[in-house]
């Protein structure tokens, strides 16, 4: 653009040259609106021609077990404290975009461990692929990740992975889609695979059916089949609600165990809730007695509570679900906490950005979904649990590599899947 000082001078110019200039002057800024123009479609969605936003058609949802005998029980939870060396995940898929791309993490909740680990694995993987990774902080509360959510959808990225629950997000979520930037949940809903009513290209989760089963199997094996059982969740939640059916009818149906019932405890309200709670359950049921949950957040306050109630560790016995660091304390130390079914931590990020890059060549996401694993404290430092983490060692990483570069690399563990 002529600056007013360079216009003075070129008036004192013949009538040709002044046509000449402004003719030169039009054309360098159509040059430069063009190349802004193309630097744009590079770098968001349009970049991308054969991006499939949409979500193609849910999976099936995953059945609960509604019995498990004591032999059944044990086979069961033998089988999920081993090793997960075995890849199971997809060994063929689109090669990734070889130009940078943005992508955008909206965690729910920086202050909870499982996001950070979500998003370090979404940021590990877009950095491995010469990728940008954006982190933006939801700070816990529906205004604040649906602010972060709208900021996401402002930004233009290639794609957006969130770990916030989706249908409370559903105005940004539904314009990022028509916009053609794909959305991929972690844990955004109950269950594993695309979301068409909710506008998820695909929602990454375990088996929630897998989790509570494995629960209750612990529950039956350890007690022979004579547990008194309470399940403690927040009912709020759909995927609560669904994991506490999956791992309390199997107790239910065993003919010498009872299940006391459901204790619901609004997460919010936890450290208000449940001194007063455990303290009418020790009242009512003694300390002899048996605890699943949907989520482990509960276990620290609930230990600080039997504590209070005079409760030794080694009566009542909590099985817990995600895996935060919290648990393999407890479990480690014996306190209260004897077992956990976690999440894998990076892993997650890495099947976000594969459905990032499916979604980028019009492909429909892999329908892998990682194994249920059962800590316990005999094998509490395994499989990433020295660093208070699930990470699987089936080299995960290396598989997905081999994927998105067209390689053909030698991983650690071999393809089962």
């Amino acid at each position: 653009m002529m600056t007013r000082g360079s216009a003075q001078d070129a008036d004192k110019h013949d009538s040709s040259s002044r046509k000449w200039g402004r003719a030169a002057a039009s054309r360098l800024k159509t040059a430069a609106v063009a190349a802004v123009a193309v630097l744009g479609a590079l770098t968001g969605p349009a970049a991308h021609a054969q991006t499939h936003a949409q979500p193609f058609a849910a999976w099936a949802q995953p059945q609960i077990r509604k019995s498990l005998s004591v032999d059944e029980a044990k086979t069961l939870v033998a089988q999920r404290t081993k090793p997960q060396t075995d890849w199971t995940g997809p060994t063929s898929g689109p090669k990734a975009v070889a130009q940078e791309v943005t992508v955008v993490y909206v965690s729910a909740d920086q202050s909870y461990v499982s996001f950070v680990n979500w998003g370090r694995g979404v940021s590990d993987a877009a950095k491995a692929l010469g990728w940008k990774a954006i982190v933006l902080n939801g700070q816990g509360t529906v205004t604040g990740t649906l602010a972060a959510m709208q900021q996401a959808v402002a930004l233009k990225p290639a794609a957006i992975i969130t770990s916030a629950d989706a249908s409370a997000l559903q105005g940004p979520i539904q314009q990022a889609v028509k916009q053609n930037i794909p959305v991929i949940g972690i844990h955004a809903t109950a269950f594993p695979g695309p979301d068409p009513k909710l506008g998820l290209f695909n929602n990454i989760s375990s088996n929630p059916a897998e989790i509570g089963e494995t629960q209750a199997a612990y529950v039956i094996a350890q007690s022979n089949g004579k547990a008194k059982l309470l399940h403690f969740l927040d009912n709020s939640f759909a995927i609560a609600r669904f994991k506490a059916e999956a791992a309390t009818d199997p107790v239910k149906a065993c003919s010498g165990c009872t299940f006391v019932g459901l204790v619901n405890i609004p997460i919010a309200d936890q450290t208000r809730r449940i001194p007063s709670v455990i303290s009418g359950i020790v009242a009512n049921q003694g300390s002899n007695w048996w605890g699943t949950t949907c989520c482990d957040n509960f276990y620290p306050y609930v230990a600080s509570a039997l504590r209070a109630s005079g409760v030794k560790p080694d009566q009542v016995h909590l099985v817990g679900s995600d895996g935060p660091p919290s648990a393999y304390d407890m479990i480690r130390k014996g306190e209260y906490e004897v077992a956990t079914v976690p999440e894998p931590s990076t892993l997650f990020g890495y099947e976000a950005i594969d459905s990032v890059v499916r979604a980028m060549a019009g492909q429909e996401p892999s329908k892998f979904v990682q194994p249920t694993y059962l800590v316990t404290r005999e094998n509490a430092d395994a499989e990433g649990g020295k660093g208070n983490e699930f990470i699987p060692s089936n080299d995960f990483q290396c598989h997905y590599m081999n994927i998105w570069k067209g390689t053909a690399n030698a991983c650690a563990t071999k393809a089962g899947g």
